[in-house]
């Protein structure tokens, strides 16, 4: 494994860029046609219940101290069994990466070069990132650590010139809020992105100190910032227009104007959602190599980074649209989710339990 070293604020950051990235993107325009003016709410629920999911996995990676995610499901389970569970692992985090390409992808095609073709996006990011990769996760964390203060300037001030166009009227349009029903349509907001996290373990033996301090916070801060950000653009461009955009963010960004001569605003955003997506795509991407590299004992990232860009190029380009994306996240992501999220993690330590009580049963029986 790559002798590395990450501090708590490198954690605190690399979590926050990857939960943010993909989700100011996708999420608010569905929220809002799920949930209506309580969408905000949706969020502040998801972000706890990836709190808890964040100390489930932070649980199990302090039975196995230094260990990987995939290291510790061939520890637990064995060669066989650990190492099928290790390389479906693997497949998740290239799937993921390839959503998370295609997201980028078809937003670029989109809203900014529409006679490009898809895979020239995804070919040049993911050539990127695999250079990337190979550098290692310092100089992914060192990245991250630059762009995060300017991300966060470059987001907020713009978006809160548009609090002019605030309208307290958009909160009381005529929904009957259900509790369990709402969860239910919007399930899909506890996957993605806080199931998502569970990449992290294999992160975690990099993180010398104040692992689960970073950790907390990173998702936390993210959490709070994304049910800010989708209760101002519910007051902003209201639930009915909303709910009925794919990108809701980017469009209160385009219709922004600071005075007469300075418009095309929306060029920000598309600074901060490309370097977002490529800082989630990198950490998706290292992942799925190191765990390639650990469970097959290949000792050099480059002879797995550059041939899997191809594979993820290729994978990103199943879905035949953004509309297909976003169906299947809303019906299948949430159970998919939960095999890798939570599923899995259990039997681990079920399985951690079991033999840790098998132990102590032979020491105590009598020679």
């Amino acid at each position: 494994m790559e002798n590395a070293r990450l501090s708590g604020w490198q954690m605190i950051t690399l979590t926050f860029t990857f939960v943010c990235a993909t989700t100011f993107l996708m999420l608010p325009g569905k929220l809002m046609e799920d949930a209506k003016q309580y969408s905000w709410i949706v969020c502040v629920w998801s972000f706890l219940y990836g709190l808890i999911l964040a100390a489930f996995w932070l649980y199990l990676s302090k039975l196995y101290p230094g260990k990987s995610l995939i290291q510790i499901a061939i520890q637990v389970l064995g060669k066989w069994a650990g190492g099928l569970i290790a390389f479906l692992y693997i497949l998740y985090f290239i799937q993921i990466a390839s959503w998370v390409t295609r997201n980028l992808s078809d937003f670029m095609h989109n809203n900014l070069m529409p006679r490009t073709p898809l895979s020239i996006f995804n070919v040049v990011v993911l050539l990127v990132c695999a250079y990337a990769v190979v550098k290692g996760i310092e100089s992914i964390a060192m990245v991250s650590e630059l762009v995060t203060p300017y991300i966060i300037v470059a987001f907020w001030i713009p978006f809160t010139v548009m609090l002019k166009d605030w309208d307290w009227r958009t909160f009381h349009v005529p929904f009957d809020f259900q509790l369990w029903t709402t969860i239910l349509h919007t399930k899909y907001a506890l996957a993605f992105p806080f199931m998502e996290t569970i990449m992290f373990m294999m992160l975690f033996p990099f993180v010398k100190s104040r692992l689960k301090t970073a950790f907390f916070l990173g998702i936390s801060s993210a959490g709070v910032i994304l049910s800010i950000c989708v209760y101002m653009t519910i007051g902003i461009l209201g639930v009915d227009r909303g709910s009925h955009l794919i990108y809701p963010v980017y469009t209160i960004f385009r219709e922004m104007q600071f005075s007469g001569f300075l418009e095309h605003l929306e060029a920000i955003l598309s600074i901060n959602i490309l370097l977002l997506l490529c800082l989630k795509l990198s950490l998706l991407f290292y992942c799925a190599v190191l765990g390639l590299c650990q469970l097959f004992k290949i000792e050099r990232r480059d002879i797995v980074a550059f041939p899997l860009v191809w594979i993820i190029s290729a994978y990103s380009l199943l879905f035949a649209n953004v509309i297909e994306n976003i169906e299947w996240i809303e019906n299948y992501l949430f159970s998919y989710y939960m095999l890798y999220a939570v599923i899995v993690p259990a039997i681990l330590i079920i399985c951690s339990w079991l033999q840790t009580l098998y132990k102590i049963q032979r020491r105590g029986k009598p020679a």
